[in-house]
Parts: C-alpha cells; sequence; structure tokens
C-alpha cells in the first residue's frame, strides 16, 4: 500500500476522534479529507494528491489540539510478516479469441455495444456529455466503446493523462466512448434480443456503478469488464443519475435510492423480454444499494415460463451498511444461483463512506469482514476492488478482482475450486482470501 494511501485511510479512521479535538473547525477538514478519498478511488494523479494531503496534514499539525494525533497517523506502519507458508498456483488461462461484437484483428482493438439503461437527464450530442449527473426519465439505447487489448493491464480503464502529455484519445491506448445511440424502449428491447441471439452465448452481463461516476465512465467501465472477462454474451449497462463529484456524496446517496425501481424494472427487462438463458450482474460501491434492494423484492416477482436464470450476482466492495446489509441478505437468500461479495481493508471509498456514516460497510474487510449465509465473502485486500482500473488504481495492485470474477462468471466455479482462493474462517465462519 502506498503511504499516501495508508496516511489517507489513518485520517479518515480518525475522524471521530479529530472531530471531538477540532470542534467548529472540523467541517472544513472533514470535506477536504472527503474530497481527497474521492479522488483517489476515481484514480487522480498520486503526485498531486500526495501535495494536497501533505498541505492538509500540516494545516492539521498547526492546530495544538490535534497535533499529537496527526503525528501518530504519520508513523510509518510497521511491516506485516507472514507465518504461514503458501505454495502459489497458476492463474487461470484466459480464452485467446476475443469474442465479438468486432475487433480489428491488425490493432486488436475490440468494439463492444454496451446496451445501457438509464435514468439521467440529457445534455449535449457529444457521447461525452450525452447524458448528465441530473435525474432524468429512464431511457434506453447502445452505447459503442472501443477497447484496446494490446499494452493494456487486465481491469485498467485507459484515458488520456495529461501528466503522459497525452491530450487527446487514443483507441490503440485508451478505453473510448465512440457513440450513443438512444432507443426507445419498444425498439432498445428487440434490438438487444436480436444481438443476443447471435452472441456465442445467450447470456447478459449487467453493470451498476458506485458513486462519482459519470455516464461516460459507466459505459467505458461496462465494456472494460465485458473485454476483461471475455464475456460470449451481451453487454448491459445500468446507469443511475451519480453526479460524478466527489463533493456529492450525500446527493449520490438519494439518488440511488430514487433509482432503485428503475433498475428493477430494467432488471425485470433483461430476464423476461430478450431471450437470455442466464443473467449476471456485477454491482460496485454504491451501486449495490440499488442492487440489494431489488433482490429483496425478487423472491415475490411472478417472473413468466421461459424466463432467465438468475446466475451470478456480484457485490464488488458494497458500499451499504454492514447492518443493513445482514437484513437484507436473509430476505434475498435463493434468489440467485449464487451471491459473491468481495471486501476490502484498504478500499478508500468504503473507508470515507465509514467516516461519514459511523457504522462499518458491508464491503470492508479486517474486524468488520461479514460473512452471511447464502453470500460467498471474499477477502480480497491483498487485490484490487476499487474498480478504477489497475494502472490508476491508487494502491498499485497487479492483480484484480476481475480474475477472480472469469473462474466466476464464464467458468461458473465455486470459491473452492478457484486457484488464487484458499479458505479461512472456519466451519461457522467460512469465508475466503487470496493466497499471498
Amino acid at each position: 500500500m502506498s503511504e499516501t494511501l495508508r496516511l489517507l485511510l489513518a485520517l479518515l479512521d480518525l475522524g471521530p476522534r479529530l472531530k471531538d479535538l477540532l470542534g467548529d473547525k472540523w467541517p472544513t477538514y472533514s470535506d477536504e479529507l472527503l474530497e481527497l478519498a474521492g479522488r483517489a478511488g476515481r484514480g487522480d494523479d498520486p503526485a498531486e494528491l500526495r501535495r494536497t494531503l501533505d498541505a492538509l496534514v500540516q494545516r492539521l499539525l498547526a492546530e495544538t489540539p490535534a497535533a499529537e494525533l496527526v503525528r501518530r497517523a504519520m508513523q510509518p506502519a510497521a511491516p506485516t510478516i507472514s507465518t504461514e507458508t503458501v505454495v502459489r498456483r497458476g492463474r487461470v488461462p484466459l480464452p485467446s479469441q476475443v469474442v465479438r461484437p468486432s475487433t480489428d484483428d491488425v490493432t486488436g482493438i475490440v468494439t463492444i455495444p454496451v446496451f445501457y439503461g438509464t435514468d439521467r437527464a440529457r445534455g449535449g450530442d457529444a457521447p461525452a456529455s450525452y447524458y448528465t449527473g441530473r435525474r432524468g426519465e429512464p431511457a434506453f439505447g447502445v452505447a459503442e466503446v472501443s477497447v484496446p487489448t494490446r499494452g493494456r493491464d487486465l481491469g485498467e480503464l485507459t484515458g488520456p493523462s495529461w501528466w503522459r502529455l497525452e491530450f487527446s484519445a487514443d483507441p490503440a491506448k485508451h478505453v473510448i466512448l465512440k457513440a450513443v445511440q438512444p432507443l426507445g424502449q419498444d425498439v432498445f428491447t428487440p434490438t438487444l434480443k436480436d444481438s443476443l441471439a447471435t452472441a456465442d452465448e445467450r447470456d447478459v452481463l449487467v453493470f451498476v456503478h458506485g458513486y462519482n461516476v459519470s455516464f461516460e465512465d459507466a459505459a467505458r467501465r461496462a465494456a472494460q469488464i465485458s473485454v476483461d472477462l471475455k464475456f460470449a454474451g451481451r453487454t448491459l449497462l445500468y446507469s443511475w443519475a451519480s453526479a460524478a463529484d466527489p463533493k456529492q456524496y450525500a446527493v449520490d446517496e438519494g439518488t440511488i435510492e430514487w433509482s432503485r425501481d428503475h433498475f428493477e424494472a430494467f432488471l425485470q427487462l433483461a430476464l423476461t423480454e430478450i431471450g437470455a438463458r442466464e443473467v449476471h450482474v456485477i454491482a460496485h460501491s454504491m451501486g449495490n444499494r440499488a442492487l440489494i434492494n431489488t433482490l429483496e423484492r425478487a423472491t415475490s416477482w411472478q417472473l413468466p415460463a421461459g424466463a432467465a436464470t438468475l446466475c451470478q450476482v456480484v457485490f464488488a466492495a458494497p458500499d451499504i451498511d454492514r447492518d443493513r446489509f445482514v437484513q437484507l441478505a436473509a430476505k434475498f437468500k435463493g434468489s440467485a444461483r449464487r451471491c459473491t461479495l468481495y471486501a476490502s481493508s484498504r478500499d478508500v471509498a468504503l473507508m470515507a463512506s465509514k467516516f461519514v456514516h459511523g457504522y462499518p460497510r458491508a464491503g470492508e474487510a479486517g474486524e468488520a469482514l461479514l460473512v452471511v449465509d447464502g453470500v460467498d465473502t471474499i477477502d480480497a485486500s491483498l487485490v484490487d476492488t476499487s474498480l478504477v482500473g489497475l494502472h490508476h488504481s491508487y494502491f498499485g495492485s497487479k492483480r484484480s478482482i476481475l480474475n477472480d470474477m472469469f473462474s466466476l462468471i464464464v467458468q461458473r466455479l465455486a470459491p473452492d475450486q478457484r486457484f488464487d482462493l484458499q479458505a479461512a474462517g472456519d466451519a461457522l465462519r467460512k469465508y475466503w482470501n487470496y493466497r499471498s
């Protein structure tokens, strides 16, 4: 873990004590810490984040009541020494052939149609601004995204970087939202159904993004996940109206609750109207709130004969109250073939959420690790649960939960059959973690 991330997490963890010490001065520092957490989770320039954090720390050190607490937080963490000998196994080889929609054999660039539903308000005509962060009416369409497969690490959501002197998108290097085509639902559904009928597998993958995500980045992420998983069906996105602003956390919280009925209708469409065989869902961070509230009601759905099976449901670093997840898990048990929760003790967005709410999040690991009946819990603290891309991942992991999702979604393997996982806990509280 980088020293910058370690210090930021430490300050977030000290939030309640700093609040007591700083009194009326605390709200300003609180807002700045949350903004830094949002920027870190988004993958902003680490050097610039470090400079901003250093300036904030210097101001905190000048606050006499808090100075000693902050100095202790700045002390380097003691190295963790493992007393366990672990034998590394090889990773699952990914298929060499990329599933079309279309692939340029010369450049290796894959173009993916992402079939989307959204409740964002319309914006401009350019793809990047086609939908805003404001609430709108439910809408549907197809986003065309190009994804390079050469010179890009698994999980990396590449884009132009000013510090690399990249000022425009390059299809050979970057994941690009090329076009957005809105469709009425009466056209969207048969278009998706016809597309799925030509796929190698009649399966669909539904992605639900988290807090602080624009429509553009949500579409890019959905396509990148599909390509990296070598998913042979069709890729769907539900893009709720996140403000895409780290300062608007509370706004996003209200919006995800407002969006859940829209998401439920979209998921039912995927299950019943497009001829799918199996439907898989990946939700990240705050997006899990729409998913878990939908699953709670799924057990009462009266689906028609021939409806698809809700197969793999993935809660990736869920930003939802841990105790609330426990309550809901008892209700949605059995609604999907398998549910998997990826937790982390190093996810900066979850630490920021705990900082705001005062209670552990369902996606936390460590002492707060959540193990419930009907959900496979994976302690992924050793790898990347941020889904902001490996190259920009703030703690620089070279491994991703996407490796394990491939075994889960594509190969349908249980945790005890997946190469990178090992059992932990006991018979009453069994979970899985990554081999070191």
